[in-house]
């Protein structure tokens, strides 16, 4: 509430009415609207570099945070091939499921007997399952999240030499449960910094979401003007995926970039020098 009063004192000072400064652009927008309730601009998947769109949304941001293989077991000699059970006094073939995280090291595996073909041939291996993109885990995770907002005080109108406080407005942490086909994904996901653009080319930083009462960052505009506001959060998470033939696991899911834009306006504070009368 100080930054508000002060803000319309300074504004009569000027003579103007502070309900009638016009807000152009008020509403806060973005891009990169996912199932109309999140705005994802971009997924940095874990083990890349890079900012904001280093994978875009539409990939679907792949890659998978795991690769699944089939491997068939090799000859046990001469032209004999390995033999198992497949049950109901069927002959099979033992594959074994493979599963590699994104660096590659083996992470689980099992076997299984497939039905020989009916020539008594090696049979094809079974389909994979189908393995959600980080993004598409991202996408879930956060379905709950509402459109992130840029606070900022004062407000509507910004002033030159007054600071100008920051927060990014909406939840900093969210606990996730969600599923994507025989998948399953728990954990927390939280807003791991954040970085606002001023417009003119300078930026505030904060580690941080902030608050009203404890603002993120803080920034003094020199130059009167209309100003693009951009608020970039990376959100990232400790996740626990769970599917087909992959137990209960921590998984690594990288970063998700949120961002959300607003105009502001900016006034010019000058100070007026009153002869003194007598």
């Amino acid at each position: 509430m100080r930054r508000l009063v002060a803000s319309s004192v300074l504004l009569m000072s000027l003579g103007i009415a502070p309900d009638a400064v016009a807000v152009p652009g008020g509403d806060p927008s973005g891009s990169g609207a996912v199932n109309g309730d999140t705005i994802i601009v971009g997924i940095i998947a874990a083990g890349q570099d890079g900012g904001p769109g280093k994978v875009s949304t539409g990939d679907p941001n792949g890659p998978p945070p795991y690769k699944y293989t089939w491997v068939p077991a090799g000859l046990v000699g001469p032209g004999i091939a390995p033999v198992c059970d497949a049950g109901f006094g069927q002959m099979g073939w033992p594959y074994s499921l493979t599963v590699q995280d994104l660096s590659g090291a083996i992470v689980s595996q099992e076997v299984r007997c497939v039905p020989l073909n009916p020539d008594g041939s090696r049979p094809a291996p079974p389909a994979l399952p189908p393995i959600p993109s980080i993004g598409e885990i991202w996408r879930a995770a956060l379905r709950q999240i509402p459109p992130p907002k840029i606070g900022i005080n004062p407000r509507p109108t910004g002033l030159t030499g007054l600071d100008t406080w920051l927060w990014y407005e909406g939840p900093a942490e969210l606990q996730v449960s969600a599923s994507i086909g025989p998948w399953t994904v728990t954990g927390t996901a939280r807003v791991q910094d954040v970085v606002f653009e001023m417009g003119d080319g300078r930026t505030a930083r904060a580690s941080e979401a902030g608050s009203e009462a404890n603002p993120a960052a803080r920034y003094v505009y020199e130059t009167k003007g209309q100003y693009r506001v951009v608020a970039t959060a990376r959100w990232g998470a400790d996740f626990v995926l769970t599917g087909p033939g992959l137990p209960p696991r921590p998984t690594p899911m990288g970063v998700a970039v949120l961002r959300s834009s607003e105009d502001y306006p900016v006034q010019e504070v000058r100070g007026l020098l009153v002869p003194e009368r007598g």
